[in-house]
């Protein structure tokens, strides 16, 4: 009875079995096998396992695409290779220790094609010593920088930003075989035209150069010539009285600190020396009575308002540096000097933008402290007193005082704080305990008349003094000066057999200033190395087209002084 039901077939009205009835209908082999158990197919077949080779590979590509996005839009390393950026950013060089005063220096290592040179001589940044090479030192490769190539897509770059450039002369060096990548400190936007006088910078932004001749191609923009270089028509309108439609370039409070360079550290006095030939501070003649030298500073104790005064000495003294003081110059340790003969021939220009700093300690309720910076026939003072803080300008032919600005500060009965000074720029620039006052425009001037300004016997006797009131006690104290541009002499030779002079320039030759147009859609480049740098004064300004972003941050080396930190 049962294999009678089983053997009976139901059809549908086509003649095909039911689904039911075909079901019924397949041989046992064919049926699921019980739960639980594994049918002879799943035990054949083995478990996937994922190709880790491949997976490797996938890896390696993806982190290697991820990496040139990134330098391509992103981020970049690149090495300093030379000096043009000095001391702001070294390029290969050579850690040197003065013997006098164990200052630490850097010394430049390389010439322009990158290629190390030997040094016979240092000279010394701090004290002025000069002394022979003992070739016990290892030369150093240049700081390492991560630029943001990012940045100029989203926004336009700033004055005294510093890119990386490619070189608008020579793209591709055929002797390195390699790509010429620049680095310099952009000082003029496009449309500007920039006055490089006694080492500051001016900007005139009226001046447009309608009949000037035009470049051939508009590629060559940037061209030197195009640059129309001391154009009579701008040395005109820069020499009127009140200076015309030029106005000075300002640093704000963090480019000055970025950019200032060390002339004395009273803690690095040099050994074997005596008297104000060791300390360079001395108590001022007739007006410093109540002062007397410590060991890295020197203490108040009168009553009566009396002066500290610093005296410069000529740099390239070897057994004993003359007593007779001269202005500051823009000399840089870095830079290697010659010297024939037991005879310097070193010569700088006097720098008058100067940044005096010092650690002073209130003693006493009613003290009082004054920095003053000289400049010319003029004297400028930070007058810290009753708890705030006056800028005063002071002519040296009169007893005349003018109070530019006022405003309060941290400084009130007793307590030790950080004082610091600036005169940069025509700007006088305050910091308490490295917080700067704001003092903002009100601490502007405007410059002295343009054609009679030289140093002066102040310059040379006292360019910087500190004056004291009550129980004042003063250390740390440091003297610095800004940076200084140098004109230059004229385009490089190379530039000049493929890009003539253009007929119907005109052009000036004076010994004091030079100017330069900016072209539209480009940017004036210069070292902080000013005398040392080959830059936007020789070969001309740099497309926007050729800025590949903005360095950043300084990654390496972190010894032997630490370097690692932002590019300001």
């Amino acid at each position: 009875m049962r294999e009678e039901t089983a053997s009976k077939t139901t059809v549908d009205a086509n003649g095909q079995p039911t689904p039911a009835t075909a079901a019924a209908a397949k041989p046992e082999a064919q049926k699921a096998p019980p739960r639980g158990a594994v049918g002879a197919k799943q035990k054949e077949e083995k478990p996937h396992h994922k190709d880790i080779v491949r997976e490797v590979k996938e890896t390696i590509v993806f982190v290697v695409v991820l990496v040139l996005l990134l330098k391509l839009f992103v981020a970049e390393a690149f090495v300093i290779p030379t000096g043009s950026m000095a001391e702001t950013l070294w390029g290969d060089h050579i850690v040197a220790q003065c013997p006098r005063c164990k200052h630490e220096f850097e010394v430049n290592a390389a010439n322009r094609n990158g290629v190390r040179d030997d040094v016979s001589w240092y000279t010394c940044p701090n004290c002025g010593h000069l002394w022979r090479d003992t070739g016990e030192h290892s030369s150093r490769s240049g700081d390492r920088v991560l630029v943001s190539k990012f940045q100029y897509y989203i926004r336009d770059p700033h004055r005294f930003e510093v890119p990386v450039f490619k070189y608008p002369v020579e793209p591709y060096s055929p002797i390195d075989r390699q790509a010429m990548n620049y680095i310099k400190r952009l000082v003029a936007l496009g449309g500007e035209t920039i006055a490089v006088y006694k080492g500051d910078l001016y900007v005139n932004r009226t001046l447009t150069y309608a009949d000037r001749p035009q470049p051939p191609r508009e590629l060559d923009r940037w061209v030197y010539w195009y640059m129309y270089p001391s154009d009579d028509e701008a040395i005109q309108e820069f020499r009127k009285a009140d200076g015309g439609s030029f106005e000075m370039i300002r640093k704000d409070p963090a480019q000055i600190l970025a950019m200032m360079r060390l002339v004395f550290n009273l803690d690095e006095q040099p050994e074997g020396l005596s008297g104000v030939l060791r300390t360079r501070w001395e108590p001022s003649p007739n007006e410093g009575t109540g002062w007397e030298m410590q060991d890295k500073g020197f203490k108040h104790s009168s009553n009566d308002l009396s002066w500290m005064r610093y005296r410069h000495l000529k740099p390239g003294w070897t057994n004993e540096p003359s007593p007779e003081p001269i202005e500051i110059k823009d000399f840089l340790g870095y830079n290697q000097l010659e010297y024939e003969g037991n005879r310097n021939t070193w010569a700088g220009s006097w720098c008058f933008d100067l940044i005096v700093e010092c650690k002073a300690a209130f003693n006493s309720p009613d003290a009082e402290v004054t920095l003053e910076l000289n400049k010319g026939t003029e004297r400028f003072q930070a007058r810290f007193a009753k708890g705030q803080c006056d800028l005063v300008r002071i002519s040296n032919d009169s007893t005349k005082e003018t109070v530019l600005a006022t405003r309060p500060t941290r400084i009130s009965g007793t307590g030790t704080h950080h004082l610091r000074f600036a005169n940069v720029d025509s700007r006088l620039t305050v910091w308490v305990d490295d917080r700067v006052l704001p003092f903002g425009k009100d601490g502007d001037y405007d410059s002295p008349n343009r054609d009679k300004f030289d140093p002066t016997d102040n310059d040379r006797e006292r360019p910087a003094r500190i004056g004291a009131r009550g129980d004042v006690v003063c250390t740390k104290v440091r003297l610095w000066r800004d940076v200084y541009y140098t004109r230059s002499s004229g385009p490089l030779s190379e530039v000049t057999p493929r890009w003539k002079e253009p007929a119907g320039l005109r052009s000036v030759n004076d010994a004091d200033v030079q100017t330069f147009y900016v072209q539209p859609g480009h940017y004036l480049m210069f070292g902080d190395n000013s005398s040392s740098s080959s830059d936007s004064r020789s070969w001309g300004s740099v497309p926007e087209r050729l800025l590949l972003g903005r360095a950043v941050v300084v990654y390496w080396p972190p010894l032997p002084r630490w370097r690692i930190g932002v590019i300001e």
